[in-house]
C-alpha cells in the first residue's frame, strides 16, 4: 500500500488507486496527520464535523472507521488507547520519505558533502506532487499539517540551493531564486541567496537591486527594515568580502567581519 499526501491524497495497492467516499477520504486524512498513532474518538469527531457534529456523530465515527478498514485492509485500521491507529509501513508515505530524504540531505551538507546533500534533497523534492492534502483543506487539522509539511519543503528547498551555491552552480540558481522570490516575497533568506549567487555571476549591481527592492517592500508592507543578516550581506557586497566568494561558507545569517583594510 502507497499513501501519498504531498499533493492529492491517494491510497493505492497493487490494483490501482483505492476509490473512497469524500467522508473516507477525510478520515484517511486526518488519520495520515498521526499514522501508527491511536487519534482519539473526540478529535476524529471534532475534526471531521466540528461544532456541526450530530448525536450519532460516534456511531456514524465507528461506520466510517469500519468501511474504511474494508477498503484499506483489515490489518491497516486498529483501535486501541481509545483511538483509531492507521499502520503505515517504512517508505510507504510520502511524507515521512521527503521528511526521512531532507534530514538525511541536511546531514550530509553539515558534514561538508554538497553533492550528496543536493541529491538527496532534490530527492525529497521530487516526491511533492502538489499543495500538500490538496482537497481536504477544509479540515482544520489536516491544514495545520499541510503548513507544517509546507515549511519544511521550504527549508529543503533553501538548503538545497545553499548546496548548489557552494557547488558553484550560481547561474542554474538565478531564474529559480526569482520565482521563489516572487511566491514568499517576505521570506529573507532566497533574497539573500540571489543576491549571492548574481555577486558571484560579476552581477554586484543587480545584487543590489534587489536589496533596495526588498528594503522598499518591507517598508511599504510591513514598515519594517530588512534584517541585520541582509544589511551584512549588502556592506560585504559594497566591500568585495572575500567570504562572499566561491570555497567559502557563507551561511545565512552569518555575521561578516570587515575584510582585511576595509572598515
Amino acid at each position: 500500500m502507497r499513501f501519498s499526501v504531498l499533493g492529492t491524497l491517494e491510497a493505492r495497492d497493487d490494483d490501482g488507486a483505492v476509490e473512497l467516499s469524500p467522508k473516507l477520504r477525510d478520515l484517511l486524512a486526518l488519520l495520515l496527520c498521526a499514522p501508527n498513532a491511536a487519534v482519539g474518538t473526540e478529535r476524529l469527531v471534532d475534526g471531521l464535523w466540528g461544532e456541526a457534529a450530530p448525536r450519532s456523530a460516534r456511531t456514524t465515527l465507528r461506520g466510517y472507521a469500519s468501511h474504511l478498514r474494508r477498503a484499506l485492509g483489515e490489518e491497516r485500521l486498529t483501535f486501541r488507547s481509545g483511538g483509531y491507529v492507521l499502520l503505515v509501513q517504512d517508505g510507504e508515505l510520502d511524507a515521512a520519505r521527503f521528511t526521512d530524504l531532507a534530514g538525511t540531505g541536511r546531514r550530509a551538507l553539515a558534514a561538508g558533502d554538497h553533492e550528496r546533500g543536493a541529491a538527496l534533497l532534490r530527492e525529497a523534492a521530487a516526491l511533492w506532487r502538489g499543495v500538500p492534502f490538496d482537497g481536504q483543506d477544509h479540515l482544520a487539522a489536516v491544514r495545520r499539517e499541510a503548513v507544517r509539511l509546507g515549511e519544511l519543503r521550504l527549508a529543503a528547498t533553501e538548503a538545497r540551493i545553499d548546496a548548489d551555491l557552494a557547488l558553484g552552480r550560481h547561474a542554474d540558481l538565478v531564474g529559480e531564486l526569482r520565482c521563489v522570490v516572487v511566491d514568499d516575497p517576505f521570506r529573507e533568506r532566497p533574497r539573500a541567496q540571489l543576491m549571492l549567487a548574481l555577486y558571484r555571476l560579476g552581477r554586484a549591481a543587480e545584487a543590489l537591486e534587489v536589496l533596495r527592492e526588498t528594503r522598499a517592500l518591507f517598508a511599504a508592507e510591513l514598515g519594517l527594515d530588512v534584517s541585520p543578516s541582509l544589511r551584512a550581506l549588502e556592506r560585504a557586497i559594497l566591500s568585495h568580502h572575500p567570504a562572499l566568494n566561491l570555497g567559502h561558507g557563507l551561511g545565512h545569517g552569518l555575521a561578516l567581519s570587515p575584510a582585511p583594510g576595509t572598515r
